[in-house]
């Protein structure tokens, strides 16, 4: 726990219209000191770029002198010099069974739909019509993939989308127009995971907490229980402002969408977001052998349910004592809110409300954002297999060059995300946790391998 005042209520400034713009920290305005990174993840993100064998001096004179070598590995072999990602290791990644494993335990996952009345049980539907793309830029108005169920597993029934105000429905015997069709689902399927499952529902929504949090919490015991969770949010989302969102981010120029549109997607997802949520909501109603998802995530709401109500068992003198942060914690997230009105309110009413928020909280900053961060370079590390922007080829407005450039930056990005493995949980989290997690690592894996887990949304 903090053992002085933090006064961060002043320094921690809302960017934008309270109600209007998605709440979250200021990027334009300094971040407080004490919420900067730390020397150790400044020093182990370093890791992932400097050769830890050699020192700084004997670095740059290696370096230098191999500067013609490295212009040689951009441009068409990028891929070649990057480390393989999932895809690239396996023989059957354009099979039809791998398109059904990847969307069971990809990195978008969740997002299938109970079907009825139709010849298929299961569906993913992605509206991407009514957002703008680029001139000649490739955006179908919806991408729907369907599944039949049999025999505890999904096999792919068919896709159909719309292109050109035309409607294709493609079937797995359609040869090289269901292997297309397959792309521009997998691109759609991209495009939404990057800015509604990542950047909207992990970053941005844990930014809206943790603003009201550390602007107002500083006594109470759940300081103690989430602040660890906190950690590193708000500067990797200063950080990253510049970087993957705006005209010069990475979803507006790797993608065929423009900046409004990005903006436009990530505003409806936070607009539906309320910690009255849990992954029992949306788990799959029948048994699917290869759906580990659900699996791990229910094992992992399970165990932080029994994590934060031992927690709250233990304090609960003291965190009554302290309520009026909660309070004040309150009032901040129903001010800056936009959540819809039929999803309710983010207000904090009782200490039941307190333990719910602390689940969703925990949850979302460890496991959710682990998998959908995690697993970005597996699905999106191989343009080949999935690239979050298409363009025509024969468009007049097609440039080969760039197109290459904002694959390479797609390659690039996705190493390096999801590659900074900083304060595993079963290392770093508090002995109970610790202790639950190893408990449950058989339900959690292989869905996710254990040691993915991390503490924080830090990158």
């Amino acid at each position: 726990m903090s053992s002085s005042p933090k006064n961060l209520k002043e320094r921690l400034q809302y960017y934008g219209t309270p109600g209007k713009d998605f709440p979250r920290f200021d990027v334009n305005s300094p971040l407080p000191k004490e919420l900067e990174p730390t020397l150790r993840y400044e020093a182990h993100l370093g890791l992932r770029a400097l050769p830890t064998a050699l020192n700084v001096l004997t670095f740059f004179n290696w370096l230098f002198s191999r500067v013609g070598r490295f212009r040689t590995m951009t441009g068409p072999n990028l891929q070649q010099w990057m480390p393989a990602n999932l895809s690239r290791l396996r023989p059957d990644k354009f099979s039809d069974e791998y398109f059904v494993e990847r969307r069971l335990n990809g990195f978008n996952p969740g997002k299938l739909n109970r079907v009825e009345g139709k010849e298929w049980q299961y569906a993913i539907n992605y509206q991407t019509g009514r957002y703008k793309a680029e001139p000649g830029g490739i955006l179908p108005i919806y991408s729907e993939a369907r599944f039949v169920l049999r025999d505890r597993a999904l096999y792919v029934h068919s896709i159909e989308y719309c292109w050109k105000n035309q409607t294709i429905v493609c079937y797995p015997t359609d040869g090289e127009k269901w292997e297309k069709a397959k792309y521009y689902f997998r691109s759609a399927e991209y495009v939404f995971q990057e800015i509604q499952s990542h950047l909207g529902r992990t970053h941005m929504n844990m930014d809206q907490y943790a603003m009201a949090f550390y602007r107002n919490v500083d006594k109470n015991p759940i300081y103690e229980l989430l602040y660890s969770h906190f950690e590193g949010l708000l500067s990797i989302d200063k950080r990253g402002a510049s970087l993957i969102i705006g005209n010069s981010g990475f979803l507006t120029t790797a993608s065929a969408l423009d900046m409004s549109s990005v903006d436009g997607i990530l505003i409806e997802e936070i607009e539906v977001l309320s910690y009255r949520w849990s992954p029992a909501k949306q788990v799959l109603p029948d048994p699917i052998d290869n759906n580990y998802f659900d699996r791990a995530a229910l094992a992992m709401w399970e165990l932080l349910e029994k994590y934060v109500g031992e927690f709250f068992t233990n304090n609960q003198e003291a965190i009554q004592t302290h309520w009026p942060e909660i309070e004040a914690m309150s009032e901040d997230l129903v001010k800056h809110s936009i959540l819809k009105s039929e999803y309710g309110t983010l207000e904090i009413k009782n200490l039941e409300d307190l333990k719910t928020l602390c689940v969703y909280l925990i949850y979302h900053c460890t496991f959710f954002h682990s998998w959908v961060n995690n697993k970005q370079y597996e699905d999106g590390g191989d343009v080949e297999y999935t690239a979050i922007g298409l363009w025509d080829k024969d468009s007049p407005y097609y440039d080969a060059k760039k197109v290459e450039e904002r694959h390479n930056s797609q390659v690039k990005l996705m190493w390096t995300l999801a590659s900074v493995h900083y304060n595993p949980a079963i290392e770093f989290a508090p002995l109970p946790l610790k202790k639950l997690l190893w408990e449950y690592r058989d339900r959690i894996e292989p869905g996710i391998p254990l040691g993915w887990i991390m503490m924080s949304i830090n990158i």
